[in-house]
């Protein structure tokens, strides 16, 4: 009931269950005022029904108010002892804090009370994961499964255990019960691609994924996996909305997952920034194409009077916003964005972005216009050591990798000078070192 519906009996008039009712319907519905109102008359007139404790407890956490949310559940349970239901919302409200021990505690709690509670299974094995304690979190899901074994996101959630593990074949295994159960979820056909990926069997991902373009025809990251895998029909480069939805995806763990993965790429860009200029001057005009959550503002800053950064993904810009560096942040694709600027920028720098084109030419064209005279183009791609006949190539991993000759021949095109063409490791791949160049180029 909304405030300004006219009434003519009082909520306190009313039977407590049916109010209670109404106040958890309002809550389902996202009607989250109306419901508060009727909420604090029950609370009111029963502050001692543990039902109406619990389920404001959840309205305070839906408004960001989990102090409140905590301390009312927990009356709940202290006047109820044996309220499943109540420890596992407050797990939830633990988890979505950053409390994940207290989480755990509370869906033990849960279960122990009622050892039927796949919900508690569920989030607990999905709490244990995080903390990184992957056989606890194992039998958790194993148990869950046990008891629903038709639920397919609990196979999602097993595989996601298991690929944390290493264990791929299993995880294959648990994905491809998912998909069996619910066929519609890109999110288990790209983890499946990726372990099978991962195990070297590629060509048997090649199904997985012309079954996911059947119930997903124009998805792009489908799309970009068919082409990476078959190796047929490959885009001169990654499309804006690949891209757009791999890094919004990947935004909150971006910074944590790289350092994994001995990322060098920013700081090989530093270096080269380094040595060539002075950041007691901070007087460039510099940018950061794809610059990401901002893993090289912070380095940049003393160069610069003015620090721009651009890049796809709204998700990475906001991280990139949060560490403060950058004068201004630009969602869009930096081919057209750096093609909107001529001699405006002394320094523009992309770490690790132009492994998601193919073809260069354009890009490099656009820079040398952009650059002021005397300015310095800093960037990082992989290295092939094949000879396609294009001068890069599609790797299955879904990057792009470059010749020497096509960097050098492109460059000099665009009216650029590489003054350095570097070969460097850039990361480690599934274990294996990938191997890349770092390029320094001058506009004379």
């Amino acid at each position: 009931m909304s405030n300004d519906e006219q009434t003519d009996f009082r909520i306190e008039d009313v039977n407590p269950e049916l109010a209670l009712s109404g106040a958890i319907r309002l809550l389902q519905t996202n009607r989250l005022d109306d419901a508060e109102r009727i909420f604090c008359v029950l609370l009111d007139n029963h502050p001692e029904v543990p039902e109406i404790l619990h389920f404001y407890g959840i309205l305070a956490h839906r408004r960001g108010k989990d102090d409140v949310a905590v301390e009312s559940i927990e009356k709940a349970i202290a006047i109820a002892p044996n309220y499943a239901d109540a420890y596992n919302n407050l797990g939830n409200i633990h988890n979505k804090a950053g409390n994940p021990e207290k989480a755990a505690d509370a869906y033990r709690r849960a279960i122990a009370l009622n050892p039927d509670n796949v919900a508690a299974y569920n989030n607990l094995g999905t709490v244990l994961k995080d903390l990184e304690r992957f056989e606890e979190a194992a039998e958790a899901f194993a148990k869950a499964i046990e008891l629903m074994p038709d639920n397919a996101e609990l196979y999602h959630n097993f595989g996601n255990v298991f690929r944390k593990q290493g264990k791929f074949a299993e995880a294959a295994q648990a994905y491809r019960r998912a998909i069996s159960l619910r066929p519609y979820r890109s999110d288990d056909y790209e983890n499946l691609c990726h372990v099978l990926y991962l195990q070297g069997l590629v060509e048997e991902a090649l199904p997985t994924i012309r079954q996911w373009l059947e119930h997903d025809p124009t998805n792009p990251l489908a799309l970009h996996r068919l082409h990476s895998y078959a190796g047929t029909d490959v885009p001169a480069r990654a499309s804006d909305d690949y891209v757009r939805m791999t890094f919004d995806g990947f935004a909150d763990s971006f910074d944590y997952v790289l350092k994994g993965l001995e990322y060098r790429a920013p700081s090989l860009v530093k270096e080269s920034v380094a040595a060539l200029y002075d950041p007691a001057r901070a007087s460039l005009e510099v940018l950061d194409a794809g610059c990401g959550t901002g893993l090289c503002g912070e380095f940049l800053r003393p160069y610069a009077q003015r620090l721009s950064g651009v890049d796809l993904s709204v998700k990475m810009l906001e991280k990139a916003k949060a560490k403060g560096q950058y004068d201004e942040l630009f969602e869009a694709e930096l081919t057209d964005f750096i093609g909107r600027h001529a001699d405006l920028f002394d320094l523009i720098i992309s770490a690790d972005t132009l492994v998601y084109f193919g073809e260069l030419s354009e890009v490099f064209d656009r820079v040398g216009r952009a650059l002021r005279r005397g300015g310095h183009f800093i960037f990082t791609v992989e290295r092939t050591e094949e000879l396609p006949a294009a001068g890069y190539k599609i790797n299955y991993h879904g990057r792009y990798s470059h010749t020497e000759d096509y960097l050098r021949r492109g460059l000099e095109a665009a009216g650029l000078v590489p003054s350095r063409i570097e070969r460097q490791m850039l990361r480690y791949e599934a274990g294996v070192p990938v191997d890349g160049f770092l390029v320094v180029a001058d506009r004379p």
